[in-house]
Formats: C-alpha cells, sequence, structure tokens
C-alpha cells in the first residue's frame, strides 16, 4: 500500500500524518482498531494511555499485546510500524484519567485525533468504579480534548445498549433521570456500602449499571462535547473477527464468545434464552472500521450543533440471525466438522430453558452437582478444588446475558447507513462497514476455526483433538451406562415394593 496523496482514499487523507490517542487499546475492540489504524491509516504516532495490570507494567503489556497473532500482517507488511507506537501511562479509574501534569499538556499540544474506547463491560460492576471508569474518565478527557490546539475528531465508543428501555433506540442522546456530574459528585464522596444499598434505585429502568453508566457518559458528551468535532458510536455485541487482519479472532472469553467457548469445549450443557430473539453481534473488524469512519465523519462542519450518534447493529440491514439458529451453527460445527479440542471437558450438548427456575434447576444437575463431584475427587487426592468456583463464575456471567437473550431489541440505524453511503467506492473497500451479505453459518464455522487457534492455542493437528474426544465419550457412555443401570434397579426396587412377589 502506498502513501501517495493520489492513490490514498479520502479518510485515508483525514489521517494521514496526524497523532491519535486512544484509550481502551488494551482492550478487545482496542486491539483491532490499532492494528487498523496502524496498517491503513499512514498516522505520524498513535498515543496509546496504557496502565499496570496484575503486576505487568504498562511496557510489558504492550509488547504482549503486539506479540497477539492479530498484529502478524501489520509485523509483515509494516516491520517498523512499531516506530509509531507511543505509550502514555494512565489510568482510567483515576481523577485526570491519572495523566501526569507533563502528559497532559503535551497531549493538549499535539493530539489531533482522539478515541476513547476505556470502558469497564462488568455489566454489574460496583457503581463506584464502573462511574469512575465510564463516566468521570468521559468528562475529564473532554475536559483535555476541548484544550487541545490542533482536535480534527473526537469519538467516543459507547453501546448500543446504552438506552435498553426504550422501545426503539434511536440515533439521538436520551435524557438520563441523573446528572452526570452528580453522579460523579455522588461516587467520589459516599463509601461503597451506601452506593451498593442504593444502586437498585438509582438503575431505574435500566438492567445494570454498565448500561447506565454509558447513558450517563453520553450525556457528558453532550454537555462538554458542544461545538466540539465529536460524535458517539454505538457498537452492539462485538464478536470475533470476519476478515481483518485475520478469520475469526478474540481474545475475550466474556459475553457471546465465552458462551461459544463454553458450549463447544462441553463445559456449558445449559442456557437460558429465548430460541426466537434475535442475536445482536457485530464482527470486531467491521467495529473498527465504524470507528475510523466516524472519526472523520466527526471533523466534517455540521449545519446543526446536534451530535451524530451512530447505532451499529444487525437488526435492520444483516440476514436474520437468532439465538436458536446460533446455537444450531455452534453444535452443527463442532459435530459435522470434528472440530474438538485438545483441551475438550466432555460432550458438546445443550439444553435450552424457557425460564429462570428452570434454568437454576438444570444449572445445578448439569453443572453444580457434577463440579462437587470433581472438587470432592480433588480434594481427596490432595488438590485444590476449583471446578464449582468455576461454576459460580460461570452462573453469574450468563445470569447476566439473560436479559440480552430474552428481549428483542428494535434499533434504528438510518445514520449508521448515511455514514456507509457518505463513504468514497475507496473507503467502502477499505472500511467496510456493510454486512448485508453476511454468511453468519459461514462466520460461526471460521469463529470456531478461531477459537481452536487462538485463544485455545490448540494443536494444529486435528486428530489429537479427534481422540480426546473419542476418550471422552468413552467415559461418556461408561457413565451413561452406569447411571441408567442405577436408575433401571432403583426402578425395578421401586415396582418390588409396590407390587411384592409372594
Amino acid at each position: 500500500m502506498t502513501s501517495g496523496d493520489e492513490s490514498i482514499s479520502e479518510i485515508q487523507q483525514f489521517f494521514k500524518g496526524t497523532n491519535v490517542f486512544i484509550t481502551g487499546a488494551t482492550g478487545f475492540i482496542g486491539h483491532v482498531l490499532v492494528e487498523k489504524i496502524l496498517r491503513s491509516c499512514f498516522v505520524n504516532k498513535v498515543y496509546l494511555l496504557v496502565r499496570s495490570k496484575k503486576n505487568k507494567d504498562p511496557q510489558t503489556r504492550l509488547r504482549e499485546m503486539f506479540s497477539s497473532p492479530l498484529f502478524t500482517r501489520l509485523w509483515e507488511e509494516q516491520p517498523d510500524f512499531i516506530e509509531k507506537v507511543l505509550l502514555i501511562t494512565g489510568d482510567c479509574v483515576e481523577p485526570n484519567l491519572g495523566l501526569s501534569a507533563a502528559d497532559e499538556e503535551f497531549m493538549v499540544a499535539n493530539m489531533d485525533i482522539v478515541i476513547h474506547c476505556a470502558a469497564t463491560i462488568n455489566l454489574n460492576g460496583p457503581l463506584k468504579h464502573t462511574s469512575f471508569i465510564n463516566v468521570r474518565s468521559t468528562k475529564d478527557l473532554l475536559l483535555i480534548a476541548r484544550r487541545m490546539h490542533r482536535l480534527k475528531s473526537f469519538v467516543y465508543v459507547s453501546t448500543a445498549f446504552s438506552n435498553p428501555n426504550q422501545p426503539i433506540i434511536e440515533e439521538i442522546i436520551y435524557d438520563c433521570h441523573i446528572q452526570g456530574d452528580a453522579l460523579i459528585n455522588m461516587v467520589e464522596n459516599m463509601s461503597d456500602s451506601v452506593l451498593n444499598s442504593i444502586t437498585p434505585e438509582l438503575l431505574g429502568t435500566w438492567p445494570n449499571t454498565y448500561t447506565l453508566s454509558k447513558c450517563v457518559a453520553e450525556n457528558i458528551v453532550k454537555q462538554y462535547g458542544q461545538n466540539m468535532p465529536i460524535c458517539i458510536t454505538r457498537p452492539c455485541i462485538v464478536t470475533f473477527t470476519d476478515k481483518e487482519p485475520i478469520t475469526g479472532w478474540a481474545n475475550t472469553m466474556k459475553s457471546v464468545p465465552g458462551l461459544c467457548i463454553g458450549l463447544g469445549l462441553g463445559a456449558i450443557h445449559v442456557v437460558y434464552l429465548d430460541p426466537k430473539i434475535r442475536v445482536v453481534l457485530i464482527p470486531a473488524d467491521n467495529v473498527s472500521n465504524m470507528i475510523i469512519t466516524a472519526a472523520h465523519h466527526a471533523s466534517k462542519t455540521r449545519s446543526k450543533p446536534i451530535i451524530p450518534v451512530f447505532n451499529f447493529v444487525p437488526n435492520n440491514s444483516a440476514p436474520l440471525l437468532t439465538y436458536g439458529q446460533g446455537l444450531k451453527y455452534i453444535m452443527d460445527n463442532m459435530s459435522k466438522n470434528q472440530l474438538y479440542s485438545d483441551k475438550q471437558l466432555w460432550k458438546p450438548n445443550v439444553v435450552v430453558a424457557r425460564s429462570k427456575v428452570s434454568f437454576s434447576i438444570l444449572f445445578f444437575i448439569y453443572h453444580y452437582l457434577p463440579a462437587y463431584f470433581i472438587d470432592c475427587c480433588l480434594w481427596i487426592t490432595g488438590n485444590k478444588m476449583r471446578a464449582t468456583k468455576i461454576y459460580k463464575k460461570v452462573k453469574v456471567m450468563m445470569n447476566e446475558m439473560i436479559y440480552f437473550s430474552t428481549t428483542d431489541f428494535n434499533f434504528d440505524d438510518r445514520h449508521l447507513k448515511a455514514l456507509i453511503s457518505s463513504q468514497s467506492d475507496q473507503d467502502k473497500q477499505l472500511f467496510n462497514l456493510d454486512i448485508t451479505n453476511m454468511r453468519w453459518d459461514k462466520y460461526f464455522l471460521n469463529s470456531s476455526y478461531g477459537i481452536k487457534k487462538y485463544i485455545l492455542k490448540d494443536s494444529e493437528d486435528p486428530t489429537v483433538g479427534q481422540k480426546r474426544y473419542q476418550k471422552i465419550m468413552v467415559a461418556y457412555y461408561m457413565l451413561s451406562a452406569i447411571i441408567y443401570g442405577c436408575l433401571l434397579y432403583l426402578s425395578y426396587l421401586l415396582l418390588k415394593m409396590v407390587f411384592p412377589i409372594n
């Protein structure tokens, strides 16, 4: 790819030679976004806000990030790209993003584009922690950006579920019953215990602290982003990459990717969902392209002071995908293509619960009972008990997903469609947002291969997983024979008691 002005696209021309500041770069969306910007946008420098985490300093985390297979293509095509990447140490949970005075002034003097991706996606996280990251950091970054001498564009990455209580979620900033400054003042001055006790009342009609915090943050953007070159992007559930730079990549085990992994490994056997409900998901590479395109759009002069909002959802454009179809694709991929993992735990099968009561009962039978048995065996052999603890986390994750897997959301995406129409033919190829021809069956198949390769890191030899699966099936049939044998014997004893033989 050449950076000559005569051959680059309109969006590439916008980004060419700019300094881009990105928060949330080490997250799932952030990984894909940073790779795409470095590979396709001819920027001068990319500055990433990174904090220390799990005893790893920011430099170590950055090295690990760029060692991911996601960046293989970039290393091959532009091996000197790393010279464009610079680190700014900070933490969105801290006031003013934890920036030093020198770093803040450097940003004010040198940044051209700001993309605020950072967020905690713990759906039911403590209100204080969630508000610090999702709300206060947004305000603080906006105040810094307002002082930037060279600012061309500011993109706030929200979520399509920031207003899930609306019958039709339009591309507007909805008013919230809590003002951003009031919430920030509240979480800064109240104790955790008091905040936790009043959180249910503060949520109102929002299902969790995550969605509420995103709605409040959008109002912060509306309040402090006036007269700025700014926009809000609202991706829905972000999942495995579809095409770029590699197919089927993800680095998260939460939400839909986590569910796919659990089902495939035979670790999850019970789900609570409505099979007829539409799945609201978008591949990560399309999301990164949307953010980049929106950044370009935000730089354009607007006739009205309304901040543009873009809902990126599949409901009105991509072929229909229901939760029932998604489950079928996952299970079919396992059996038809024999995509068994080296780390296979049990035979993949799934039961769909239709109520919370049946879900709790079935989860106990299919998950907790085996976990108790495994932990007993581990305790007897002197090993650390962990199965029950793992399934408690699985239960929490699945409980958080219930709201989204049993609610049929309706979205307006006219602004997003207009954004796609505004792209030049060249940009439509380079920064593809069009999902009208999405093949969900093929997408789930590629995602299954991606899980094996990038998350589970299975052997490239498929027979390894297949042999493990054969051993599991022997154990499965033996256990089934024992269980059914015991049931038959119990039935025989009961019949003998009811109908005694003289």
